[in-house]
């Protein structure tokens, strides 16, 4: 679990100092605050976990505080510490809030023990969640692989998981970047830690450092409280940064800086907060070309590529084709209220494991649920597989007006889609796989660029 980060509020100086060097000395982060208004400020300033506060302080009481931190929306933990014990005053910081409740004088071993149990009870309600998981995800095989490309990257994938390292995987879009980086986290030491997928690509430039790193109330207009960025809501687990070609270089040079010191800095915080985040990076650019252009720092390509896991693309690898059918249709693909079982055509099997998939295995998929929706009888025909698989590739491949949407077959609607696809996917090429280039040259933004590849099933 996260490191706790504790806050020590009384208005005696002597007090603060024996709680606090007794905290610190079994190993956890601590701060102090002399009244209950500065307590708020750091509150509003640093992610806080656990609050030991005194009751009885001049002007704002502890129970007071710990009701004006919960309307400010903090949820740390608050230990209430009194030399003036009643049944009424522990019933009010109950109602309020409080975990505990403890009476002076206090003895700092006693204190650490709340700690010790607070730390555990964090770590049980982790591995409860974990528990959760693998039981409602219990009805699901994992899919063996038989074409030696991903044999390969199977064993790749178990060598680097019990290590710690940091991994860069590379590959086109669809090839299953996100699932090997999960399957990583789940072989490796930290898998009862959290898993945090991130798009780099998908979060406004002018949002990503508060996402990833946090923010302090009043950080910037809309910051009305503390927020634990990723990175910490990550900590003692897996943050798989998708798309990471994306990340600006502003934040490029952040994220070498957390790759180094293992902390980070809330956006407008004077203090950083220690991490222990495994980080496994993924993308469908060339970065070492992107080094060359300047568009990526070499020093945070050389860190993130420390081991690197290439994805072979699905037409690269077709004795998996007819197996990975099976598997999606059986785990994945079956519409919602759906119990009846699916079969495939003998004919349109044969059109799935030859078509060449440009958007990999998760064009795959959204082929596989659309025909699973129009199957009758629980069979899965070619007619109802779309165009664009039932055609093959040789008639666009033999004919490059057809291939730009001004001819082929199909309705209008088609034609145009298959015209658009054209543009989109020619921008990509001609900006060096740069998509955030192609769509300022194609005039649209980069949301839209994505959007529109993957209404086509061409991204993945």
């Amino acid at each position: 679990m996260p490191e706790l980060n504790v806050l020590v509020v009384d208005d005696e100086p002597a007090i603060r100092q024996v709680l606090s060097a007794a905290i610190s000395k079994a190993g956890y982060a601590v701060d102090t605050a002399a009244s209950a208004a500065e307590a708020l400020a750091k509150l509003d300033k640093t992610s806080i976990d656990v609050v030991l506060s005194d009751v009885f302080m001049p002007v704002t009481d502890g129970i007071e505080l710990l009701k004006l931190a919960r309307a400010r929306g903090h949820s740390s933990t608050f230990i209430m510490v009194t030399a003036f014990a009643s049944v009424d005053s522990a019933i009010d910081a109950i109602k309020a809030g409080a975990w505990d409740y403890i009476t002076k004088p206090v003895r700092s071993e006693e204190i650490v023990h709340r700690l010790e149990q607070i730390d555990a009870l964090r770590g049980l309600r982790e591995e409860n969640r974990t528990l959760r998981s693998l039981v409602l995800g219990s009805g699901a095989k994992a899919f063996s692989f038989t074409s030696p490309a991903m044999q390969a990257t199977e064993r790749l994938i178990a060598r680097v998981a019990p290590t710690g390292s940091t991994v860069l995987i590379t590959g086109e879009s669809g090839t299953g970047k996100g699932v090997s980086a999960r399957r990583i986290h789940e072989l490796s030491s930290r898998r009862d830690g959290p898993f945090i997928p991130v798009n780099c690509a998908a979060i406004p430039e002018t949002l990503i450092e508060s996402e990833l790193f946090g923010h302090t109330k009043g950080a910037f207009t809309s910051a009305d409280r503390v927020r634990k960025g990723l990175f910490v809501q990550a900590d003692r687990g897996t943050i798989f940064l998708d798309e990471i070609g994306e990340l600006p270089l502003g934040m490029q040079t952040k994220l070498l800086h957390v790759l180094e010191a293992k902390e980070v800095r809330p956006l407008g915080s004077e203090q950083s907060r220690k991490v222990d985040v495994r980080i496994i990076a993924a993308t469908n650019r060339d970065l070492a070309a992107m080094v060359a252009a300047g568009r990526f720092r070499e020093d945070l390509f050389f860190r993130l590529s420390a081991f690197q896991i290439p994805m072979p693309p699905l037409r690269a690898r077709r004795e998996d084709i007819p197996g990975l059918l099976r598997h999606l249709i059986a785990q994945r693909v079956m519409p919602s209220g759906t119990h009846e079982e699916l079969v495939l055509e003998p004919e349109a099997e044969d059109l799935l494991v030859n078509f060449s998939w440009p958007g990999n295995v998760r064009q795959l998929e959204n082929v596989l649920h659309r025909a699973a929706i129009l199957a009758d009888g629980g069979c899965i025909r070619t007619v109802d597989l779309p165009p664009e698989v039932t055609r093959g590739n040789s008639a666009t491949i033999a004919n490059p007006v057809a291939a730009d949407g001004a001819g082929g077959e199909g309705s209008l609607r088609d034609r145009v889609r298959r015209f658009e696809l054209s543009l989109l996917r020619r921008a990509i090429d001609e900006a060096g796989g740069d998509r955030r280039l192609a769509a300022q040259r194609l005039g649209i933004g980069l949301s839209s660029l994505y959007r529109k590849l993957e209404e086509t099933g061409s991204d993945g």
